[in-house]
């Protein structure tokens, strides 16, 4: 048998075999080729949501047009200041709120009163406070200072009761330029405070005077009173106000800062401690202690250091611990400003 010859050209089977293998191949590419690929999407990041941010809550001064101005100024400066520690917002008006109680935090309100009782009881989520307001019912959200009203009886007493003490002889005096209760209260305390240090305070030289002396009215005689210390309420600007020289010697005592006019002649001041006692609110309030009670005390400043030992100042500082507890009458109504 002869072999194939190489070269021989391929039969019809072997030609048909390689048609179809052909046609196979290329089916299946065009299949792969038809088939979509899935897109490959990439997650856009949304925009963060901001979570509602609430008002601050407010803090409201009540202080009507009629309120004691030095009152209504050392209670403002006490609680804008806590107001701004805590990050509240403060705000001074002279009615009491209107709508939108639920952002009050505390509302305190100065004589004379505006009816705060009665907003008390109609607004029992807001902390109210009463400030030198006699005659109003604690509630457990309506707490006092100075709960019998602002005792200028007592201010006076105190101022009389330091000058009797450092005035040579208790040469001292009160003149009250105007007849309002404020005044009477203050410069008759002043009086009863001078004798409650010194008695009967008689005087060794002339003139023979009855100290502490009570002088009224703006034609007040003082230069035959023989005067080394004085309370004048309302406070002068100067003492040409009073009719007398700047040689005239005579030493101030009374409340508030010293005149500038006056400050060479100013031996000391007694004001209510307005500050101490809205700080001790402001510390109940947090704790959620409502409806308490809170003294109004008093307080020396602006002191002569040359003309007011630190020893006498103690002493006088001890009175007013016993003022602020009640064991002293000065027996002057603190109301109308008429000896009891």
């Amino acid at each position: 048998m002869s072999s194939p010859l190489r070269g021989q050209r391929p039969t019809a089977r072997s030609a048909l075999l390689l048609l179809a293998s052909m046609a196979l191949t290329s089916s299946c590419s065009l299949e792969r080729a038809s088939t979509p690929t899935p897109a490959v999407s990439t997650p856009t990041a949304s925009p963060p949501t901001s979570a509602p941010v609430s008002a601050p809550l407010r803090v409201i001064l009540v202080a009507p047009d009629a309120a004691e101005t030095a009152i209504a100024e050392q209670a403002e400066l006490a609680l804008q200041a806590l107001a701004s520690g805590s990050g509240m917002f403060f705000e001074r008006v002279d009615a009491l709120p209107d709508g939108e109680e639920s952002a009050i935090m505390l509302v305190v309100a100065v004589a004379p009163d505006l009816g705060l009782q009665s907003w008390a009881e109609a607004n029992p989520q807001v902390q109210t406070a009463a400030l030198g307001i006699a005659g109003l019912q604690a509630t457990p959200n309506l707490s006092r200072i100075a709960a019998d009203g602002l005792r200028y009886d007592q201010l006076g007493f105190a101022l009389g009761y330091l000058a009797a003490m450092v005035t040579s002889e208790y040469r001292v005096g009160a003149l009250a330029r105007d007849t309002s209760p404020p005044t009477l209260a203050l410069a008759r305390g002043f009086v009863a405070g001078g004798t409650y240090y010194c008695g009967l305070c008689r005087p060794l030289h002339p003139p023979y005077v009855a100290y502490p002396v009570l002088l009224e009215g703006t034609d007040a005689d003082l230069a035959s009173a023989g005067l080394t210390t004085l309370l004048v309420a309302p406070p002068p600007v100067s003492l040409a106000d009073l009719g007398l020289a700047p040689s005239a010697g005579l030493g101030l005592v009374g409340p508030g800062a010293p005149p500038a006019n006056l400050a060479g002649a100013w031996i000391a001041s007694a004001d209510f401690d307005v500050d101490g006692a809205v700080r001790l609110l402001w510390e109940g309030v947090q704790r959620g202690q409502g409806g308490a009670t809170y003294p109004l005390a008093i307080r020396y400043h602006s002191v002569d250091v040359n003309r007011v030992s630190e020893g006498r100042l103690r002493y006088a500082e001890a009175l007013l611990e016993d003022l602020a507890a009640g064991r002293i009458d000065t027996g002057i109504d603190p109301v109308t400003g008429q000896t009891r």
